[in-house]
């Protein structure tokens, strides 16, 4: 794709779930793959529907998808490298309806997501919801609403493209405390996947507790393999084939909660092993809370083998069962999480 490798698309969902698109690219592709490429956001913002029907009084937003991207080749040909892969989705609630502005990028840099998503929720968003109260109250029936998105959506694309490559910084967030909930262990040869779910008893008081404070356990043991998914189909998209996706963090919010799942991976012998924590803000309930570095480093700790897997879990959150693990891998599995760890009783 030319001495810059990125790709870049802004898309624009209104409430009776028209999808409006922009996308910058540096080749042409066909229009059956510009077909699929219209369809991306709702395949991503998939899981946000599903917690509608899970609890219709929890509006559950996806706001940030991150993942790293490693080559399938030993050595890489091109003069440029995509390094991550990242998500944004601002959600705005109108009244009864939502709308949704949502980015893909995938970059040879490092950017700043954070700086990124507030042009994003604060500017651009903003600007089309006001632009269109506005014009649809001064213009009435001759205010041509499509031609309006497709320019700011034109605009949009703009102002985030001229954003990439900013490097990013030490944000108050990553300093916060967070309680983990759960551990999810997943390996992964060829196509195959093996996933586990490792979390509070059932008769624990505090896996109902924190079930106040994510969307379900099963979401959030779905999630990853989901969004890694997602993310390898929008690449083949573009042709990119000789880099695959590893899920680094994902962060869900509503209006009270917010809910991060970070993970770190090891390739060795082909075989791609990972860990990653489902976290939840701190908050006078939980003890055993750290910040994001305390996390990370135990992650690293177990897949370089330096510490006894039970005993790190324990480290972790004493809470956590190391011994019973939930296995995510097929709708068997995932209904027990359903039945038992979802329930409130």
């Amino acid at each position: 794709m030319g001495t810059l490798d990125l790709l870049l698309g802004l898309f624009f969902s209104s409430e009776d779930s028209i999808i409006y698109e922009k996308i910058k690219l540096s080749k042409k592709i066909s229009q059956t793959n510009k077909q699929h490429i219209k369809q991306l956001p709702l395949r991503f913002l998939g899981p946000l529907f599903m917690t509608l029907a899970y609890d219709a009084e929890k509006k559950w937003n996806i706001n940030f998808i991150e993942s790293t991207l490693s080559s399938n080749q030993e050595y890489i040909v091109e003069e440029t490298f995509m390094q991550s892969f990242i998500c944004l989705n601002s959600s705005v609630d109108e009244g009864d309806n939502m709308t949704y502005l949502f980015a893909f990028i995938g970059s040879p840099y490092t950017e700043d997501p954070k700086m990124i998503y507030e042009k994003m929720s604060k500017y651009i968003h903003q600007s089309i919801i006001q632009g269109r109260f506005v014009a649809q109250k001064t213009y009435g029936v001759a205010f041509n609403y499509d031609k309006f998105v497709n320019g700011e959506l034109k605009r949009g694309v703009k102002l985030i493209n001229h954003s990439l490559g900013s490097p990013r910084k030490m944000h108050w967030e990553e300093k916060k405390k967070y309680y983990s909930v759960g551990l999810i262990e997943r390996k992964k040869m060829g196509d195959y996947v093996e996933s586990n779910l490792y979390t509070f008893d059932t008769d624990d008081p505090l896996r109902t507790r924190s079930l106040n404070a994510i969307p379900s356990y099963y979401l959030m043991a779905i999630l990853p393999n989901y969004f890694e998914t997602r993310i390898v189909e929008t690449l083949k998209l573009f042709e990119k084939t000789e880099i695959y996706p590893n899920i680094r963090t994902i962060k869900l919010s509503n209006s009270n909660s917010e809910v991060l799942y970070i993970e770190e991976f090891l390739i060795e012998n082909q075989i791609r092993k990972s860990y990653g924590l489902i976290l939840i803000s701190t908050n006078e309930e939980f003890s055993e809370s750290y910040d994001i570095s305390f996390f990370k480093k135990k992650l690293r700790l177990l897949l370089g083998k330096k510490k006894n897997f039970e005993e790190t879990v324990i480290e972790i959150n004493s809470r956590i069962n190391p011994f019973y693990k939930w296995s995510t891998n097929s709708e068997e599995t995932l209904r027990n999480i359903i039945e038992l760890l979802d329930s409130k009783n």
